[in-house]
C-alpha cells in the first residue's frame, strides 16, 4: 500500500464517505472535519488510494491524531501502513516520542500492538492517552570503555539528597571515551517531561565524575550533552562532551 500526501480531491472524497458513514451509523470522524481540513492546509494529511479514491487517511505528520479507514476497507492493513509511514518520517526527522489519544477507548488494542504505553488506567469508555519512545542505537567508535549513568528525576530531587530520591528512569548504556574526551553512548537516552507539567531534572555521571545534576533545560545540562526535543516533551543524550576539568 502506498501512503501519499493528500490533495484537495482526496479531501473531498474523505469528507464524502465520512458524512455518509455518520448518517448511516451515527459515529465516526465527521464531527472532526475542521481538523481534517486544516491538516491538508498544514501538510499533515496522508492517504491511501484505491482506484483513484482515498479510502484511508491519517491526520498527523508523525504521531496519528486521527486515523480512519472507509468501513468497507477495514481489516486489510491500511491503518498499519499509515502508522508505519508516519513512524518512518518521525525517525528520519529525529522525533523521539509519539503521543496519541485513543478515542474511542476500544481502539487502544490496535495501538498497543505498536509499542505504545498507556498513561494512566485504561477504561472501557472515554479515551486513552498513550505514548511511545522511539529507540535509536549507535555504533560505538573506537575508544576506552567508560562507565556512564544518566538518570532523570522529578525536580523536587534537587532540593534534597539526590541519592535519597528514586529516579523516574535510570540508564546505564554501553559507552566509550574517545581521544578528544567525548563519551559516546551506544543508544540514545530519552527523558520524558512529567505529565504534571513540572520540570525534569537530569543527573549524568561519567567514570565517577558528576557532570550535571540540575533541571534538564539548564545550560549546565546542555553543556553535559542534554538536548531538548520540543515536539515530544522530551530531552535526550547521545554523547557527553569532554569534561571541563580534564
Amino acid at each position: 500500500m502506498e501512503v501519499v500526501k493528500a490533495t484537495s480531491a482526496d479531501l473531498d472524497c474523505i469528507l464524502g464517505w465520512l458524512e455518509r458513514e455518520h448518517q448511516e451509523d451515527g459515529y465516526g470522524f465527521w464531527s472532526n472535519r475542521r481538523l481534517i481540513i486544516q491538516a491538508l492546509e498544514y501538510d499533515e494529511l496522508t492517504v491511501i488510494r484505491e482506484e483513484g479514491d482515498a479510502v484511508a487517511f491519517q491526520v498527523g505528520k508523525h504521531a496519528p491524531d486521527i486515523t480512519s479507514i472507509r468501513k468497507d476497507r477495514r481489516g486489510k492493513g491500511h491503518g498499519t501502513a499509515l502508522f508505519e509511514a508516519g513512524l518512518r518520517r518521525a525517525i528520519k526527522e529525529n522525533v523521539n516520542v509519539l503521543n496519541i489519544t485513543c478515542a474511542p477507548a476500544t481502539s487502544w488494542t490496535f495501538w498497543r500492538r505498536f509499542g505504545f504505553e498507556a498513561l494512566g488506567p485504561v477504561r472501557e469508555w472515554g479515551e486513552v492517552k498513550a505514548r511511545r519512545v522511539l529507540e535509536r542505537r549507535h555504533e560505538l567508535p573506537h575508544g576506552t570503555p567508560a562507565d556512564v549513568e544518566v538518570a532523570f528525576y522529578p525536580e523536587d530531587a534537587l532540593c534534597r539528597d539526590g541519592d535519597a530520591v528514586e529516579p523516574l528512569a535510570a540508564h546505564r548504556p554501553e559507552a566509550v571515551r574517545m581521544e578528544d574526551g567525548t563519551t559516546a553512548l551506544d543508544s540514545r537516552v530519552v527523558g520524558l517531561i512529567p505529565e504534571n507539567g513540572r520540570d525534569l531534572a537530569v543527573r549524568i555521571i561519567v567514570d565517577g565524575e558528576e557532570r550535571c545534576f540540575c533541571k534538564a533545560h539548564y545550560d549546565e545540562a546542555e553543556a553535559a550533552g542534554v538536548i531538548r526535543d520540543w515536539r515530544g516533551g522530551a530531552f535526550y543524550v547521545d554523547r557527553v562532551p569532554p569534561s571541563p576539568n580534564a
